[in-house]
């Protein structure tokens, strides 16, 4: 008994100590007494991003961003020793870890793979500069013209590639030397954040170069670590959280000149704002009641006739498909609205005349892009239910092709896609309105989706017995035999378009759904590389039989 007993306190004692060890082994963020395990920290970063960061003529790192790291590092009793070279060159360095971290980075899908990012400490805006003599003001006046961009820039990433612009792009390894080519008669215009922009002009004392515009979009600027340097990572947000909580930003910047463009008042930012996530907001609780009535039909078949367990299974299915819809396509706008609203939340004194135009605009821009998933996923949860209403009548066609040809106009104009209906003859057909307008408009936009730019959609029609014909091609990328096995069906998933366009797979199913209902049928004709063809059966007169 006694030696169970001191068997049972040693036990104790040892689990005392490999506890002690456990804790002293943790390493302690977020207080003066820090220590980074390595001895000096090697910086990266654009050696000519002025305000932000640049070398003087001796060769010393300077910038606003300089500054907050250098405050950090002296909070922290850390060591710098920085190397700002060409912006690509900075990148590839962290990537081979020839540096501990870069400076002055936006967050972007693909370098997220790649790096690991602190929270933002600074905000700005990409803007348009152009000759005061070039016809450019918004932007699709940049259909065709030569853009100058920063190489490794994250406006090549998310903008002129995603838009199809990059092939008009010359790529230089400095924002100031654009903005000096383009005052010299090189290219049209030149994407860069507002301050460096404005920055070179005054420096270069430039008088011939403008912005104009609205924003493109916003800049939450970031610093980058290696990925899974978790510790360096961690001592730079508590680092970046004291340098906004006590007032030392503020502090930094009465030493930089950081141009910002004309701004308006934070009531206003937040009003429009609510205006932007009022559809969003809308959409999530329409999708939550209809799951729920979903999940009531499913119990009711199950208790009722529990042999049909295969359609349950699809019901399940579709439900899983909306989710990850959801998941997936609203995402992106959430993210946007999550980061600028942080920017409020952490920075709301100095937006005494905030920057909203800017703000707003990205805000609209998430809303409008959510516009299209919005209407099919409400169009798809309503066919499903058995809430939306069947309500055929006579319709000139040639009419609803026109409407629906000028709602898809602004993106095929992007694209510059040309797309035609002369081949609608005047004739008369009975359908339900809103969903011929759903079938139409989902097709056409597919057609405009995976074509190249330069190409042509084009809307035909012809009669038969007691049916129209109408046909949707495109000589777009087409696609194989089994793609086209697949579609029209919940699994069938989405694919991006030639300019990286999202999809949520919804669009084609309603289609099909919405032709059935009138009693006709869809199909498609297609060859990779030759485009597609798709072909849809709607009734030209309301005779008995006619519908489903």
């Amino acid at each position: 008994m006694v030696n169970d007993k001191n068997a049972f306190l040693l036990y104790l004692l040892t689990c005392a100590i490999l506890g002690l060890l456990f804790i002293r082994s943790i390493p302690a963020y977020g207080n003066e007494n820090t220590t980074y395990q390595k001895e000096r920290i090697i910086v990266g970063g654009d050696f000519d991003y002025k305000p932000f960061s640049y070398l003087d003529e001796d060769g010393e790192a300077k910038g606003f961003d300089v500054d907050i790291l250098k405050h950090i590092a002296q909070k922290y009793n850390l060591e710098l020793e920085f190397r700002l070279t060409d912006w690509d060159k900075a990148l590839e360095s962290l990537h081979k870890g020839e540096v501990d971290m870069l400076i002055s980075v936006l967050y972007t899908e693909q370098r997220d793979a790649i790096y690991d990012f602190t929270i933002p400490y600074n905000e700005d805006y990409y803007e348009i500069f152009i000759r005061k003599d070039a016809e450019v003001r918004v932007i699709s006046d940049l259909l065709q013209k030569q853009i100058i961009a920063l190489e490794g820039d994250a406006s090549v990433s998310m903008f002129l590639k995603p838009l199809g612009f990059i092939d008009n792009t010359i790529l230089v390894n400095s924002l100031p030397e654009a903005i000096r080519l383009l005052s010299q008669g090189e290219g049209d215009a030149v994407l860069a954040p507002y301050s460096i922009g404005m920055q070179a002009i005054r420096d270069l004392r430039i008088r011939n170069v403008k912005v104009v515009g609205p924003s493109i979009m916003p800049i939450l600027y970031r610093f980058a670590v290696k990925k899974g340097d978790s510790q360096l990572l961690s001592l730079l947000n508590d680092g970046i959280d004291h340098v906004k909580v006590s007032g030392k930003k503020e502090e930094l910047l009465k030493n930089w000149d950081l141009h910002r463009r004309d701004e308006v008042s934070l009531r206003k930012v937040i009003r429009y704002m609510g205006i932007g996530l009022i559809p969003l907001i809308l959409t999530i609780a329409l999708l939550i009641l209809w799951t729920k009535t979903l999940r009531r039909s499913v119990a009711d078949q199950t208790r009722i006739l529990r042999e049909k367990t295969a359609k349950l299974q699809e019901l399940n299915a579709t439900k899983d498909k909306l989710f990850f819809v959801i998941a997936h396509d609203l995402k992106t706008p959430f993210n946007s609205i999550l980061g600028l609203s942080e920017l409020l939340l952490s920075d709301n004194y100095k937006y005494d005349s905030a920057r909203s135009e800017k703000l707003l605009r990205c805000i609209h821009s998430s809303a409008k892009n959510t516009l299209s998933l919005t209407d099919n996923l409400l169009s798809w949860a309503k066919s499903q239910t058995g809430q939306m209403k069947f309500e055929p009548e006579q319709l000139r066609l040639k009419e609803i092709v026109e409407e629906v040809k000028s709602i898809v106009d602004t993106f095929a104009t992007v694209k510059n896609i040309s797309v035609d209906y002369t081949q609608i003859p005047d004739i008369n057909i009975y359908a339900d309105v809103n969903m011929l307008k759903s079938i139409l408009n989902n097709l056409i936009s597919n057609a405009i989706k995976f074509s190249h730019s330069n190409g042509k959609v084009s809307i035909s029609a012809k009669t038969g017995e007691n049916h129209v014909e109408i046909i949707v091609s495109d000589n777009g990328v087409g696609m194989d035999d089994e793609t086209k096995k697949k579609l029209f069906h919940i699994a069938s998933g989405s694919t991006k378009g030639t300019a990286d366009e999202e999809g949520s797979g919804l669009g084609l199913i309603l289609c099909k759904e919405f032709v059935e209902k009138h009693g006709g049928n869809i199909r498609v004709e297609s060859e990779v590389g030759e485009g597609s063809s798709f072909h849809f059966t709607i009734p030209q007169e309301n005779k008995p039989g006619s519908y489903n």
